[in-house]
């Protein structure tokens, strides 16, 4: 089964922080970066700009906005693509990320979100929920 890890950050917390004092908290996630990066369940681990785009329907219309957004307290900044056989087990790989792992991170307002995957690529995936309304 697959699963999706959303990593957020405090955006104004990390622009106080200022440059110096970001990199430096970066290098304390280095070791923790390259365990999960060596697991074999992690499917795909990316980082993010702050830079987006958001794309909308509103009517008839699509609109493309540019961001970043100044009314946006929390941003996605990591997104992992795990596989694995539960939901128990996704969020202990979730765990080994930075955002857990480096106590610094608290006060930026790091933290990990893990969503079971149902749909990727065009096709359903199965999921825990579907497997136990298939057993009841």
């Amino acid at each position: 089964m697959k699963y999706l890890g959303l990593g957020y950050y405090n955006r104004r917390a990390v622009e106080a922080l200022g440059p110096d004092g970001l990199a430096a908290v970066m290098r304390q996630c280095e070791p923790h970066m390259a365990a999960i990066a060596a697991l074999p369940q992690l499917e795909l681990h990316a980082g993010l700009a702050e830079r987006t785009r958001q794309i909308l329907r509103t009517g008839k219309v699509v609109k493309v906005i540019d961001g970043p957004y100044a009314e946006a307290k929390e941003v996605v900044g990591a997104v992992l693509l795990i596989e694995a056989d539960s939901f128990d087990e996704a969020v202990r790989i979730a765990q080994l990320h930075p955002t857990t792992q480096v106590p610094a991170g608290e006060a930026l307002g790091w933290r990990m979100e893990v969503h079971p995957v149902h749909f990727l690529n065009g096709a359903s995936l199965p999921t825990e929920e579907g497997q136990a309304s298939k057993a009841a």
